[in-house]
């Protein structure tokens, strides 16, 4: 009762962002895409924070993923890569789900289904059999609904975010049918962070070599990322137009 309780006031902090404009940005809309603008009004806070993830994860994290990397076979990191990609399809039919994709879902759930039983997720056998991998998740859900994205915030540990993705990772982290369901969810929380700071290793070392600001080049590179994906399903979903040929 409880963990509802907790998903319902998300839910109505969520549409709160979307009623709240003094905290919002404005997107522009282009084509019937709306990209997101960079609003960072606490710039100074996510500074300090980005220092201390640095910081951290020089000491901490980087040298057991520099140690992961050189003794782990390419195919052994490719198998651990789809494994956790392949926890989060359940997450991806929901949020597919929500944003009025039927066909998608359902792909992401036979693809769940299929590389489950198959070997665990660790191969993408679906892929073979033609069912492509489709990424999306909850913020961009909540974007696809019009919820504008907030203020930038750069989260202790986690890194670049802002309100509405952020947001809608905590709600994931309560209806994810997967990490609801396994003991010891905090493990699988760790290693699939960790995992995703193993495929963004080699980005992170160009950041660090890069002699400009490495906080607005990483708020601009998140930003980017994002926007690509909006356009990236906008493009997706064009109607396919009928080429007569006499």
């Amino acid at each position: 009762m409880k963990k509802h309780l907790k998903v319902i006031l998300l839910l109505i902090f969520v549409t709160f962002l979307h009623t709240i404009n003094t905290y919002a940005n404005e997107d522009a809309s282009v084509s019937g895409i709306y990209y997101d603008e960079i609003y960072d009004p606490i710039e100074p806070i996510n500074r300090a924070v980005l220092n201390f993830n640095f910081f951290i994860d020089d000491i901490a994290i980087r040298p057991i993923v520099k140690t992961y990397k050189f003794i782990a076979p390419e195919p052994v990191e490719k198998g651990v890569s789809n494994f956790f990609s392949n926890l989060k399809e359940p997450i991806r039919t929901i949020s597919f789900i929500f944003q009025g994709e039927f066909s998608k879902s359902f792909n992401s759930l036979g693809r769940f289904t299929i590389n489950s039983f198959t070997s665990l997720g660790t191969f993408d056998v679906a892929s073979r059999l033609g069912m492509e991998k489709n990424e999306t998740d909850l913020g961009i859900t909540l974007a696809k609904g019009g919820v504008s994205s907030g203020p930038y915030i750069v989260i202790p540990i986690i890194g670049p975010s802002n309100l509405r993705d952020f947001s809608g990772d905590v709600i994931e982290y309560f209806v994810d049918p997967i990490s609801n369901n396994v003991p010891n969810r905090e493990y699988i929380a760790i290693g699939s962070g960790l995992n995703e700071r193993v495929e963004i290793d080699e980005q992170l070392d160009k950041v660090r070599e890069a002699s400009s600001d490495r906080y607005e080049m990483i708020k601009s590179i998140y930003y980017q990322n994002i926007n690509a994906q909006l356009e990236e399903e906008y493009i997706q979903n064009l109607p396919v137009p009928k080429i007569y040929i006499e």
